[in-house]
């Protein structure tokens, strides 16, 4: 799958900026934008077309070609912003936000003529996700020409931001955990646990959305500025409920399950996004800004890095394994000491967190918590890529 190998070669490449970013052109907008851009967009476009075209039972696959021209547009705007080349920026904003748009209106087709699908309205909250990123797109875009004034700068960045990861990153993720994350656990959903989940996240996009259009208010002068950004605390209190509502049951469900390799980490997902969602909302309600760097990392790495993390180890076994045996093999490997990466990988995510909100004090800790973030997913991907003994793989079953 030529997406799988592409959110690989992207995720290295964050991997390389978050280790050597000082020192390498960009710094940190690219190492964040090769992760939104490179590994979160290309996850997001294959994985939500894969499970739309599952729960509404519509036939055939998205075509080959449209993950190339998302990447064209992905790799002109990631050149064009850091070099200064607009032309280069513009175009790829223009791509990317097309494929989007068209990825938008394949999933509305899907859903319309859809006919007693249970789980149908993931597909609506997946094309809400995808209206959040191309406003997303179109401000990023506006910011990065600099187009807009010093006054109205803060909010549009923030309307960006939230657009991007708690839209784009976070009503797709959240629509997917309801079914997938018991799933990958291998336990049943929780009865009901669907229906109530697709009440809540009407409201939380609606909420979210509100708040993204509220932010791009806050460089309104005295009294109209500050009531904009309680009001949009208010649309992200909505947001943050309906996440609670979404990652309890599947938390409760995943818990009671025995160990699997991506176990841990769906625990880990559903306990970061209601902290995130929750903390945003007194982040952006008391005006308390300089949390927002370090929330923005848990955002990225605790709950979206954390949740792509889960499915690939989850579908290791299948891409490794051309036998029953290969794949149990794999599947094995993956969850001896899963648990133990779990933990690790988080306790880095809380370190970065708190060094990038000056809690910490000392550089070394924060660069711990990078460390361990990133080595995790090394050992877990070696895990999955070690050499299957030529005995496991004629026997036709492996040790789990």
């Amino acid at each position: 799958m030529p997406t799988l190998w592409l959110v690989a070669v992207y995720a290295v490449l964050v991997a390389t900026w978050v280790v050597a970013g000082p020192v390498l052109p960009g710094e940190r907008w690219l190492a964040v934008h090769l992760f939104t851009l490179g590994v979160l967009t290309n996850a997001i476009l294959a994985f939500s077309e894969h499970f739309s075209r599952a729960v509404t039972r519509t036939p055939g696959a998205r075509a080959w070609w449209w993950t190339w021209i998302a990447n064209l547009g992905i790799v002109l705007l990631l050149v064009g912003l850091p070099t200064g080349w607009l032309p280069l920026l513009a175009g790829g904003a223009t791509i990317i936000t097309t494929v989007v748009f068209l990825a938008w209106f394949r999933l509305r087709r899907m859903r319309r003529q859809a006919v007693g699908a249970r789980f149908a309205w993931i597909v609506r909250v997946y094309e809400r996700a995808h209206g959040q990123f191309v406003h997303a797109a179109v401000l990023g875009a506006v910011l990065g020409l600099g187009l807009i004034p010093g006054t109205w700068y803060a909010g549009v960045r923030l309307a960006h931001l939230h657009a991007n990861v708690l839209g784009w990153g976070g009503l797709t993720l959240m629509a997917t955990l309801v079914f997938f994350g018991p799933t990958m656990a291998r336990v049943q959903i929780e009865p009901g646990a669907d229906d109530r989940a697709a009440r809540a996240l009407r409201w939380g996009a609606t909420g979210l959305t509100a708040a993204v259009l509220l932010l791009l208010l806050l460089g309104l002068p005295g009294v109209g500025g500050s009531a904009a950004r309680i009001a949009a605390a208010v649309g992200l209190a909505v947001y943050a409920a309906a996440a609670t509502r979404v990652c309890l049951p599947v938390w409760r469900a995943v818990y009671r399950a025995r160990v699997t390799g991506p176990r841990p980490l769906v625990l880990g997902v559903t306990t970061w996004l209601p902290i995130v969602a929750w903390s945003d909302v007194l982040v952006v309600g008391t005006a308390g800004w300089r949390w927002l760097d370090g929330l923005g990392l848990v955002a990225l790495a605790g709950v979206l890095a954390q949740a792509i993390t889960a499915t690939l180890v989850y579908l290791a076994p299948m891409l490794r394994g051309r036998t029953t045996g290969d794949r149990e093999t794999v599947r094995y490997r993956l969850e001896v000491g899963a648990r133990t990466r779990a933990v690790t990988f988080n306790l880095g995510v809380l370190l970065v967190a708190l060094g990038a909100a000056g809690l910490t004090g000392p550089v070394p800790a924060a660069a711990l918590g990078w460390g361990l973030m990133v080595i995790v997913p090394v050992v877990t991907g070696g895990t999955a890529a070690w050499p299957l003994r030529r005995s496991a793989a004629a026997g036709g079953a492996g040790p789990g």
